[in-house]
C-alpha cells in the first residue's frame, strides 16, 4: 500500500502571530511547503498579492514591504491552497538583544535575587500589550552547524509575559515606545555565563584570532565557540530588525579566578567582529544598525573588592566604542552589587539604553546619553591636576560645593592614595596633601570602587579610568 503525504505550510517559529514587523523595510517571510507549490501571500496593509514557488525542497521566500509604524492590528495570510493566517501583527521597531545571564534575568528576577520594582512593571504589563511584543529563544546548542529554527512565541505583554521577560530588554522597550509613540518587538536569546565567541561562528572567529587560541577557547567553558550563533542567532537572522543590544562580558573577565583575563587582550576586537557579523546577517553592509551594549557593573571578581580586574576590562569595552560604527555603552559605575553579579537594578540600565537609543538612532534632542569619559589631564606647579572630561556639556556633577569621591593620586613611587575632588564645567581639579607632585590620577578603579559620584547633569556616571599603564598597580 502507498501512503501519499501533502505538506502543508510551515513558517519558523520566529514568524507568527502577535509579532512586530519591522516598519518601513523589505520585511522577509519564509517558509516550507510541498516541492514546487505556488505560494499566495496576502498582507491587510496593501491590497497587492504576492506569489512565489517552493524550490524542490520545499523551500520558498518573499519579501513584503512594510508601512510607516503604527497600532492598526494587521494580518498576513499564506496560502498554498489552503490558507494560514497569523493575525494581531503590529509594525513598529524591532531590537534584537542578546547576552549572558544579567540579559537573560527576567522581570521576576532569580531565586534570591531580585529585579528592583518589579511588582509595579509587572501589574502593570497589561497595559503595555499593544506598545511591546515579546519573543524569546529558547536555548539552543549547535557546533558550527547552524540550525534553521528555533523554539519561541509571540507574546503580547502581560504580567505572566512581562514577568518572564530580560528586564533589561523589557525596560529599554518600556523607555523606548513611550518616545517614539509606536510599537516595539523585543527579540532575546540569552545563556548565563557565556562568552562572546560562543555568539560568532567560527570562521569570523579565525579571522581575528590564531587557531591555537581557538583551541584553547575549546577548554576554558562547557560553551564553546559558534554552539549559541548556530543554535540561537541563526534561525532569527532572517528577520528584520532596528538594532542590536547587548549585555555580556563577565564570562570573559572571568569571576572566580584570573585564569580567563587574557581576552582583555582581545575581547573588544571579537565584540567588533561580532556586530559586523550580525550586521552582515541581517543585510546591513555598511554597519548602520545600531549597536549598543551594556558596561559590566562593579562585583568583588576574583573575590577582591580592591583588585583592578573590573576596570581593566571596562577599558576594553571602552576601546570597543572606537571600532564599532554606530555604537554605544551604558555606563553602570554605580549600579553594580557587590556581591550579587545579578544586580537588581535592570530598571536604569534599560533606561540608558534606550537613552542611548533615543539620542544615537532616533535624533531626539536635549539631553547627553553618553557617559562621561576621561579626554585629557595637566598636572599643575602647585600639586593639583586638571582633568577635562567628555561628554558633559553643561558640565558636571556634583556641583563645585560638593567633593566629588572615588579619585586617587599616586607619585612616583606608584602608591594610590585618596585624593580630593571639584569640579567646573567639564573640568575635575584633583589633590592629595599625600601626593605633593602627582604623576598618575584614577577614578573608580577598583573591582568595587565604594562611593562614587562624578556624572554629568542627566545623571549618566563617569566612566571608570586612569592616566598610567600601571596594570600591576591594585
Amino acid at each position: 500500500m502507498t501512503l501519499t503525504l501533502s505538506a502543508k505550510i510551515t513558517l519558523p517559529k520566529v514568524l507568527g502571530s502577535n509579532m512586530v514587523l519591522q516598519q518601513q523595510s523589505e520585511a522577509n517571510l519564509w517558509g516550507k511547503a510541498e516541492a514546487d507549490k505556488k505560494i499566495t501571500v496576502n498582507v491587510s496593509w496593501d491590497k497587492k498579492k504576492i506569489t512565489t514557488r517552493s524550490d524542490k525542497d520545499g523551500n520558498w521566500a518573499i519579501k513584503v514591504a512594510t508601512p510607516a509604524a503604527s497600532f492598526d492590528k494587521q494580518t498576513i495570510t499564506i496560502s498554498d491552497g489552503e490558507k494560514l493566517t497569523l493575525d494581531n501583527i503590529l509594525i513598529g521597531d524591532v531590537w534584537v538583544c542578546v547576552g549572558q545571564s544579567n540579559m537573560e534575568m527576567p522581570v521576576q528576577g532569580y531565586m534570591h535575587q531580585p529585579v528592583e520594582n518589579s511588582m509595579t512593571f509587572i501589574r502593570r504589563g497589561s497595559a503595555m500589550k499593544d506598545k511591546i511584543r515579546m519573543f524569546t529563544v529558547k536555548k539552543a546548542r549547535s557546533y558550527d552547524k547552524e540550525l534553521d529554527d528555533c523554539v519561541g512565541e509571540w507574546r503580547e505583554a502581560a504580567p505572566q509575559s512581562v514577568a518572564e521577560t530580560s528586564a533589561v530588554a523589557y525596560f529599554f522597550a518600556h523607555e523606548l515606545s513611550y518616545e517614539v509613540n509606536y510599537p516595539i518587538g523585543l527579540i532575546t536569546a540569552g545563556w548565563g555565563g557565556s562568552r562572546v565567541e560562543t555568539w560568532m561562528p567560527l570562521s569570523a572567529l579565525r579571522e581575528i584570532v590564531s587557531e591555537e587560541q581557538i583551541k584553547h577557547k575549546h577548554t576554558l567553558h562547557p560553551l564553546i565557540p559558534s554552539e549559541l550563533y548556530c543554535g540561537m542567532i541563526a534561525p532569527i537572522r532572517k528577520f528584520n530588525a532596528k538594532g542590536f543590544l547587548w549585555y555580556q562580558g563577565e564570562a570573559n573577565l572571568g569571576y572566580q579566578s584570573l585564569d580567563y583575563l587574557g581576552d582583555i587582550d582581545h575581547y573588544d576586537i571579537m565584540l567588533a567582529r561580532m556586530a559586523k557579523q550580525w550586521r552582515e546577517d541581517w543585510g546591513d553592509k555598511e554597519n548602520k544598525m545600531p549597536f549598543y551594549y551594556v558596561m559590566i557593573p562593579p562585583y568583588y571578581y576574583c573575590h577582591s573588592y580592591t583588585d583592578t580586574t573590573l576596570p581593566l576590562f571596562v577599558e576594553c569595552q571602552e576601546r570597543a566604542m572606537d571600532i564599532i560604527p554606530n555604537s554605544g555603552m551604558a555606563s553602570t559605575t554605580d549600579l553594580g552589587d557587590a556581591t550579587c553579579l545579578h544586580p537588581a537594578k535592570k530598571f536604569e540600565i534599560g533606561a540608558r539604553l534606550a537613552a542611548l537609543a533615543m539620542a544615537q538612532t532616533y535624533g531626539r534632542k536635549g539631553f547627553e546619553a553618553k557617559a562621561p569619559q576621561y579626554e585629557s589631564h595637566e598636572v599643575k606647579e602647585d600639586g593639583k591636576v586638571k582633568i577635562k572630561m567628555k561628554n558633559a556639556p553643561q558640565g558636571l556633577a556634583p556641583w563645585s560645593n560638593v567633593p566629588v569621591k572615588g579619585f586617587e593620586l599616586a607619585g612616583e613611587d606608584r602608591k594610590f592614595h585618596p585624593a580630593e575632588a571639584r569640579v567646573w564645567g567639564s573640568i575635575v581639579t584633583v589633590w592629595s596633601k599625600d601626593v605633593p607632585k602627582p604623576v598618575a590620577v584614577r577614578y573608580a578603579f577598583h573591582n568595587v570602587p565604594g562611593e562614587v559620584n562624578l556624572k554629568n547633569l542627566y545623571d549618566v556616571p563617569a566612566i571608570p579610568f586612569r592616566t598610567d599603564r600601571w596594570n600591576d598597580v591594585k
